[in-house]
């Protein structure tokens, strides 16, 4: 086997050094780069070309409620029987395997002091060097990594990786041949991942990463439904008027109980009524921020018009609440979070937890629903012999075997009787467990979500949600595309439009302050990062 190291003055020179690397100011868009000379329409015509993975659905155990092609998720009642998804470690004698990833938990016992560590070692066949980094330090971790030239085997790719179309076409391998078509066959977990989560795998005419697949239906309005029925409101509202008359409705200042925690959430909810973008429009090559239309300027009055009939928290609007736990405890009513906090909620609090869509503004039809981001993030091999990129293929093929396998019961709650135990049906972590099964594996590769294994009603519940609200599912024209100036400048423009928001909210400033506001943004960079999507846009259609 070769040696694939990078040199350090290699890295520089593809990317500009370190400094380069975390505040991106040369970047190129993604699915080109410089593109070694490559013009915009030829890149599009190789992204176009591209055959992205088939599509083969696991179907060797059967879920209660099978996922659709539009992206609903598949639920479960009750954990199944698992079966073998391998019959032997996919990469017995196999070199150790260097991992980089991103970790949101304390860190876990050393593979030395971790049983469930050293039981992964065998399963897989080899042992696995596992750098675990905090998520905030990550970006910096990574590019220390790469600015050193010597690249761990797998690593995750953040979406805010500067230079990251360069990073991953000139310093990870092409995993095309292995992945493309039918040839992903060879690795079926791989090719049970959706095919919406693959295009934004796609650079220079060639697959550069595996997806950390997603569920399309991103951020839900939950409800605290017991709430909402002890005072005989409408749990569905079919109009912004009716919305509000639930708020109104199960606010109770004197009670310490309000509608609302977070002024950007209702924002957004109420968008969602009139139908504004996510994030971006795109019409014939062309793009429109969700700022600059009509419609979230509507949105913002209001809000503000819900926080002057007193239905927010009194610390709300610029304040930092604990909304989760304000939620479980019934001093709010709504919260807006992923939809994996549904299970969260109804498991840490004893209290009904309930979603509502988004209906038209006026009423007669139903609103909008913001897509998710399909994928986590970018998991990238180092540049390696084809044989070593097969076995690290197989190791990401074990790491997403899906619920319904040994495999996954291992991966996500350890041995049994020593991590866990099953208690009617479903397993229950020991002290142990809690202690060592805490490796973040599942930034690494991971299955496609599913709704449950939880009781009946809940799972049937979410389902309903889901396809209620996958059929008016936008999707942002962005996902997959890259700005520099979104890296270099997102977090002074957001915090121009977020400020703004608060002084609007807060009845400091009238809703045209917001026409100025936008104005502001567009000079300081949003007309850049228009400008650099459009580019890039024209690249990969």
């Amino acid at each position: 086997m070769s040696d694939m190291r990078f040199s350090r003055r290699r890295f520089l020179e593809y990317t500009g050094g370190l400094a380069a690397v975390v505040a991106a100011p040369g970047l190129l868009s993604a699915c080109g780069g410089d593109g070694g000379g490559v013009s915009p329409s030829d890149a599009a015509s190789a992204n176009r070309a591209v055959q992205l993975p088939t599509y083969v659905p696991w179907d060797q155990v059967s879920p209660d409620l099978p996922p659709t092609p539009e992206g609903v998720m598949a639920g479960y009642y009750g954990y199944p029987t698992p079966v073998d998804g391998f019959s032997s470690p996919p990469l017995s004698g196999a070199e150790p395997v260097q991992i980089l990833t991103n970790m949101l938990n304390p860190l876990p016992p050393a593979v030395g002091d971790n049983a469930y560590w050293q039981e992964l070692n065998a399963r897989v066949g080899t042992e696995i060097d596992l750098t675990m980094t905090p998520q905030a330090e990550y970006p910096n971790k990574l590019a220390t990594v790469f600015a050193g030239g010597d690249l761990p085997d797998i690593m995750l790719i953040t979406t805010t990786l500067a230079n990251r179309a360069d990073v991953l076409t000139r310093l990870c391998a092409d995993l095309t041949e292995f992945l493309s078509g039918d040839a992903v066959n060879e690795y079926p977990f791989l090719a049970n991942i959706p095919v919406d989560s693959w295009p934004a795998m796609v650079y220079n005419g060639g697959i550069y990463a595996l997806p950390i697949p997603r569920a399309v239906v991103g951020t839900i309005f939950f409800t605290r439904a017991d709430l909402i029925a002890e005072r005989s409101l409408n749990p569905a509202p079919a109009s912004y008027e009716e919305f509000r008359e639930v708020a109104e409705g199960v606010t109770d200042a004197a009670g310490n109980r309000w509608a609302f925690g977070a002024g950007k959430s209702v924002i957004t909810f109420v968008g969602n009524m009139l139908g504004v973008p996510n994030v971006w429009r795109e019409e014939g090559g062309s793009f429109t921020s969700e700022h600059e239309t009509e419609e979230r300027k509507e949105a913002i009055a209001r809000t503000a018009e819900l926080v002057q009939a007193g239905v927010f928290h009194p610390d709300a609007i610029g304040g930092k609440l604990q909304l989760r736990e304000l939620f479980g405890n019934g001093t709010l009513a709504f919260q807006s979070d992923g939809y994996a906090a549904w299970d969260i909620l109804a498991d840490t609090y004893p209290v009904e937890v309930g979603a509502m869509p988004a209906p038209s503004f006026g009423g007669g039809d139903s609103g909008v629903v913001r897509a998710g981001a399909t994928s986590f993030g970018y998991t990238a091999f180092k540049k390696a012999e084809p044989e070593r990129i097969k076995e690290l293929l197989a190791l990401c093929n074990w790491l997403a075997a899906p619920l319904g396998t040994s495999e996954f019961m291992f991966r996500k709650f350890g041995i049994e009787g020593t991590h866990y135990t099953m208690e009617n049906g479903a397993p229950v972590r020991t002290e142990q467990g809690n202690t060592e099964v805490k490796l973040p594996l599942e930034y690494v590769a991971d299955s496609p979500h599913v709704l449950g294994p939880r009781d009946r009603t809940r799972v049937d519940a979410q389902r309903a949600y889901q396809e209620q609200v996958v059929p008016n599912i936008v999707r942002n024209p962005a996902e997959g595309l890259y700005s520099p100036a979104s890296i270099n400048k997102g977090g002074q423009l957001t915090k121009i439009l977020d400020d703004a928001e608060l002084e609007i909210l807060s009845g400091r400033q009238p809703i045209d302050y917001w026409d100025t506001t936008v104005d502001n943004w567009r000079r300081q960079g949003g007309d850049q990062i228009r400008s650099e999507l459009e580019a890039a846009f024209a690249e990969t259609h």
